[in-house]
């Protein structure tokens, strides 16, 4: 088995308890390789789902061997609609649980009893939606 299919497995693993919150009639793509999608190009620094969709298709060749697309690359609609509906906390759980996996690997191959991690962080200008009561976007780098 190759290391990127053990990789995408461990990954999706982290998120398969989440519950997927889009329309049946939506549902073109699987929802772990929308969200490792949206998740990468956050973290290449893009923000906001026209950029998504941009950098997903910039990196279409990489993505298409590595995830199950099977209707190809998700355009900026389909990241636009699950963000809306995506529940934060939901997210934020089973991100953090990849999260804690990915410290506990680092600490077992790390001869350090506590490394220390730089950690920058930023807020995306007019990412808010004061109408649906959205704070902004915040990104951070460790």
């Amino acid at each position: 088995m190759s290391s990127q299919r053990v990789v995408k497995e461990e990954v999706f693993s982290h998120f398969s308890k989440l519950e997927d919150p889009r329309s049946t009639v939506h549902r073109k793509h699987p929802l772990p390789s929308v969200i490792v999608i949206a998740v990468v190009a956050v973290l290449a620094g893009v923000a906001g789902p026209t950029a998504i969709a941009l950098w997903a298709e910039s990196n279409a060749e990489f993505l298409l061997g590595v995830l199950s697309l099977p209707n190809g690359i998700p355009r900026q609609d389909v990241y636009r609609r699950l963000l809306c509906v995506l529940k934060p906390a939901a997210f934020q759980e089973c991100f953090m649980t990849r999260i804690e996996s990915l410290r506990q690997a680092a600490d077992a191959t790390c001869p350090v009893d506590r490394p220390i991690l730089a950690v920058d962080g930023k807020t995306v200008r007019r990412s808010h939606d004061r109408a649906k009561g959205l704070g902004p976007l915040h990104s951070v780098s460790v």
